[in-house]
């Protein structure tokens, strides 16, 4: 029979190969997501652990809610995602605040609750598929839901903001604004028009200020990020001259200036040049919102976010010593005192730092690893975000059903989602780092304690050292067994979530036209498309919306 105190150890060790073989088959899955292949992507998730793993429901229905709206399995897609913002609006009510405290959020033996920009995301492909469903089949009731979807995306940032214990970056979203102004454009219903233009103006304000966090946006983004964490906590802004503006910024900008002047003129005849006078808009920008209204619009899902890795993290023992609620162990500790235990455990059980550097960025704040840095220290991990390829600046080309270039424009990122995760999941480092290192070395501490009262009965003299030392290794290695597990950082991520969504609106008369790409060489655009994307269909009345996924394998 197995010994009780083993069992648990035995158990993690079969979770642990599971966890593997569910990461082997993930990986499987995404590359072949990432090569179109989405008959075999569904079928490997199909035959995957994530099925099987009740505590994995949420990233289940996401997966699975992507690659069907991949294959345009609308009726599919939208029940995933359904269920998805069920799962996100019940996690997260009901088991995410309460458990802050407990510090259980993301660990790989809980529930899968999600990251914010990913439960922030699954309010995106929801209203997307119900939009793509109502175009596709007519029923108004779509149409509505797609709206819908989208106030409780809206609704879904202001409860976060309220059950947040620091305030955030990431606070709002581009794509919520703009994809947001797109469905109220079209939904029907009196005044959304009004919305619509609301909507594109915030989307303009979150680029001038939130936009700044983004190495895409701004080359400065590094010390922008600095300042705007001192600010936010104090309700201000960050210093403009921090903002340095890319191209990127400015394919963006002139979209939003477009989109805001030309909903003016439908909705606001009267104010149109008194928003021109306000934005200061390029002259082609003006003659374009002056023109006939838009009736097509084109979104491109670009490569896939990055994946989310378990980095290493030392925090000192000393920093954890108060946290022994032991009164055994507490008192051991104030015999001996807190400066022999730390030379014990970095002298007799080789226990220093291995991790002096400061794996974030921009966001993890200097002060986090003050604890760890020449003490006796344990190690554990966090989940963080790896560092991605920067996306391009590309050109959209339309070409008539002639093969001839009737249109090209570049083609703004709205959302580029490899940041946002960056900045989302340094941030929770710092604020998870204290109280789960804490946690960590309080287990480390108690196998320490019972180490050095095994060193200090054997040791007689100084050649008992070594037999004393051994002794207490072997003691400290079979108390701390399968703490490793423990402490290895959840990595389950949705791994088909964008790395970029790119966004932009056409005024096309009714036919079928194809849809080309280029990259941009410097400043100078490119003449003709490197890349054909597909067709599309404008139809003689309504607006449509057509949806490319442009990805390489990583």
């Amino acid at each position: 029979m197995v010994k009780k105190s083993v069992f648990p150890i035995f158990i993690l060790f079969i979770l642990v190969g599971c966890a593997s073989r569910m990461k082997d088959q993930m990986k499987a899955y995404r590359e072949a997501y990432a090569l179109g292949d989405y008959t075999k992507a569904q079928k490997l998730l199909e035959e995957s652990e994530l099925k099987k793993d009740q505590k994995s429901l949420l990233l289940w229905h996401l997966e699975s809610g992507t690659v069907t709206l991949a294959q345009n399995n609308l009726d599919e897609a939208v029940i995933h995602f359904q269920k998805s913002l069920e799962l996100i609006d019940r996690l997260f009510t009901t088991k995410l605040t309460s458990k802050a405290a407990s510090l259980l959020i993301n660990d790989a033996s809980d529930d899968f609750y999600g990251a914010s920009y990913e439960r922030s995301y699954a309010h995106y492909f929801l209203a997307k598929a119900l939009y793509e469903r109502f175009l596709e089949k007519g029923n108004k009731l779509d149409l509505q839901g797609a709206r819908g979807t989208i106030l409780a995306w809206d609704s879904y940032f202001s409860e976060l903001q309220r059950s947040a214990s620091r305030k955030t970056l990431y606070h709002t979203d581009l794509m919520l604004k703009v994809f947001g102004a797109q469905i109220h454009e079209v939904s029907e219903i009196r005044n959304d028009n009004q919305i619509a233009l609301q909507l594109y103006k915030d989307a303009l304000g979150i680029l001038e200020v939130q936009g700044g966090i983004f190495f895409l946006f701004n080359k400065n983004n590094a010390e922008y990020i600095k300042a705007y964490e001192a600010a936010i906590q104090e309700g201000k802004l960050p210093p403009s001259k921090l903002y340095e503006k890319t191209l990127a910024y400015e394919d963006l900008r002139d979209f939003l200036h477009w989109k805001i002047l030309a909903t003016t003129k439908a909705v606001r005849g009267p104010d149109f040049q008194n928003q021109v006078k306000s934005l200061k808009p390029k002259n082609e920008i003006i003659q374009k919102a002056s023109g006939t209204v838009s009736n097509v619009s084109v979104i491109l899902e670009e490569g896939l976010i990055p994946p989310k890795v378990g980095k290493p993290f030392n925090f000192g023992l000393k920093g954890a010593m108060g946290a022994v609620s032991n009164p055994g162990a507490r008192n051991f500790i104030a015999s001996v005192g807190a400066e022999a235990l730390t030379l014990f455990a970095m002298n007799k059980l080789g226990m220093v730092p291995t991790q002096k550097t400061n794996p974030g960025q921009f966001v993890f704040a200097h002060s986090v690893t003050k604890l760890a840095v020449h003490e006796a220290a344990i190690e554990f991990e966090l989940p963080m975000i790896e560092s991605s390829e920067l996306v391009q600046r590309l050109e959209l080309f339309v070409l008539n059903d002639k093969g001839v270039i009737i249109q090209k424009m570049p083609l703004p990122v709205i959302s580029e989602n490899g940041d946002i995760a960056k900045v989302v999941l340094e941030e929770d480092v710092v604020s998870r780092y204290t109280k789960t290192g804490s946690r960590v070395a309080v287990r480390h501490l108690m196998a320490i304690v019972a180490a050095m009262g095994v060193y200090q009965k054997l040791k007689t003299g100084n050649d008992g050292d070594f037999l004393a030392k051994t002794a207490a290794l072997a003691t400290y290695v079979g108390a701390t067994k399968g703490f490793a597990v423990l402490e290895k950082a959840d990595t389950r991520h949705w791994t088909t979530l964008p790395q970029a969504i790119r966004m932009t609106e056409l005024t096309l008369p009714p036919g079928n036209y194809k849809i080309g790409l280029a990259n941009y060489s410097g400043e100078e655009a490119p003449k003709a498309p490197t890349k054909i994307l597909g067709d599309i269909l404008v139809k003689e009345t309504g607006k449509s919306l057509h949806t490319f996924r442009f990805s390489r394998p990583n």
